[in-house]
């Protein structure tokens, strides 16, 4: 099982996390607990938060009073946060412990700092140490995760997933969905309205980057990289919108006609006019600068490679309301960079 942390927000150094036994609360009796009233602004202000009712992939969740809330994934956190409530507890960014936009909105709100916990697939999911951090709220919208799943967490605590079953959310309805069941409608979408217009006037700003193809590569091993060629993910999502196009051989992915994991051979079908491409480790990159398939790549050889930061990926990987004003400039300078060839 993994390990949990609690990381002070002001220093962020660690120490073990305690660990209780794990008591496991059916959802029907944390429903009950909850009890039926919708909180005031006062409580709101205290860091209480109402929940409303909000509809999902294999259910709904509909509890009176939201006051403990953990997020499993980074993305639900921000959520979380832009919405105006400090998760008990959250996932550790792989990047950083907390991601810098998140620590600044935890040091804004106040109140205790969350634990930290890790977990890759579903069977590591902490259940105990959820269980012993006592939330009546579970936000699982960030990752695909099954019905299974679902109801051993429903078991701890009320529990919000996707909308779709197998489908992520955009940012926008995470964001909205999140907010609703923390009763905080309002403060989502204004957070929304924020990224959004960050989005739009980055565009604005750099309309060379309009209509150019591109491709996003995961460059994660010696021998093969992935591709992101879901039009629907967040990542690919957050290109489009700055006015770039996704290449067509994405499509083909998604069909099944090319490969999305690329032997080092095979690296030439990626030929987009801009190549985004992260190596999450620095003998990775030196690696693919002696590979002639990757260094004969029209966006190599061009100089139309955009690399992004660690910090950069995770808010990429992580598409949120609370990231997208923190990155999307820089990295609309940096691509426009890269349009140029610069």
């Amino acid at each position: 099982m993994s390990a949990s942390r609690h990381i002070p927000a002001s220093t962020f150094s660690t120490r073990p996390g305690r660990r209780r036994r794990y008591a496991a609360v059916s959802l029907a009796l944390a429903l009950a607990l909850t009890g039926c009233g919708g909180g005031s602004a006062e409580d709101e202000g205290e860091g209480q938060a109402s929940a409303g009712s909000v509809e999902d992939a294999y259910g709904s969740v509909d509890i009176a009073k939201a006051e403990r809330v953990v997020a499993l994934s980074v993305s639900d956190a921000d959520a979380a946060l832009a919405a105006g409530v400090v998760p008990v507890a959250m996932t550790e960014a792989p990047v950083e412990p907390v991601m810098p936009w998140a620590k600044d909105t935890i040091d804004e709100l106040g109140g205790d700092d969350p634990e930290l916990f890790q977990w890759s697939t579903e069977d590591t999911i902490p259940y105990e140490d959820i269980a012993a951090w006592e939330p009546d709220l579970i936000l699982a919208t960030g990752n695909i995760i099954g019905e299974d799943t679902y109801d051993q967490l429903g078991e701890i605590a009320p529990t919000l997933t996707t909308a779709e079953e197998g489908t992520a959310d955009s940012w926008q309805s995470q964001t909205e969905r999140i907010s609703t069941a923390l009763n905080r409608k309002s403060e989502g979408e204004k957070a929304v309205k924020t990224a959004q217009s960050a989005l739009d006037d980055a565009a604005k700003a750099h309309p060379d980057l309009a209509g150019e193809s591109f491709l996003v590569a995961l460059f994660h091993s010696p021998d093969e990289a992935g591709v992101l060629y879901d039009k629907d993910a967040a990542t690919v999502q957050f290109f489009s919108e700055l006015g770039l196009t996704l290449d067509p051989v994405a499509e083909k992915m998604a069909a099944g006609d090319v490969p999305d994991s690329l032997s080092l051979e095979k690296l030439d079908v990626l030929q987009s006019d801009v190549l985004v491409g992260y190596f999450p480790e620095a003998q990775l990159q030196k690696k693919y600068e002696n590979v002639p398939t990757f260094t004969s790549l029209p966006a190599v050889e061009g100089g139309h490679f955009y690399q992004p930061t660690d910090e950069e990926w995770r808010g990429l990987r992580s598409v949120s309301a609370l990231a997208l004003p923190e990155i999307v400039d820089p990295i609309a300078e940096k691509l426009d960079k890269a349009v140029a060839g610069l």
